[in-house]
């Protein structure tokens, strides 16, 4: 037999022999105060802020930016986002089936090992 499953069979004949011992009274309040923080969570951190600061730097920069371009720049601009567009467009019929399947690989390959490990037999 194995040493796993022995230790086991002791562990239960251990559990049913032995009676229960009573719960302690103050066990929901030893429980209770190790869970009750002192002070509230900050609900934004430094980070938070920080990364809000330079979103808004950013958008205002592209807004600014954009206001001072010349009329032809924004002509130009618009024809090559048209011309990209169209290039999607040409390339969909190719470009979606490879990122739908590429998708699919991606999530097979984070699924079939925890699968595998589910269903592999300890006891060997």
């Amino acid at each position: 037999m194995d040493n796993r499953l022995e230790q086991d069979v002791l562990i239960e004949d251990a559990l049913k022999s032995q009676p229960l011992a009573p719960m302690p009274r103050s066990i929901t309040a030893n429980v209770m105060a190790r869970i009750q923080m002192d002070r509230r969570p900050t609900l934004i951190t430094w980070n938070d802020f920080v990364i809000a600061l330079v979103i808004a730097l950013t958008l205002g920069a592209l807004f600014i930016t954009a206001q001072s371009l010349p009329p032809i720049a924004l002509a130009k601009l618009r024809i090559q986002g048209i011309l990209l567009y169209q290039g999607f467009i040409i390339n969909a019929r190719w470009l979606v089936p490879t990122l739908l399947f590429g998708l699919a690989a991606l999530f097979t390959s984070f699924a079939i090992p925890p699968l595998l490990k589910m269903t592999a037999d300890d006891r060997r």
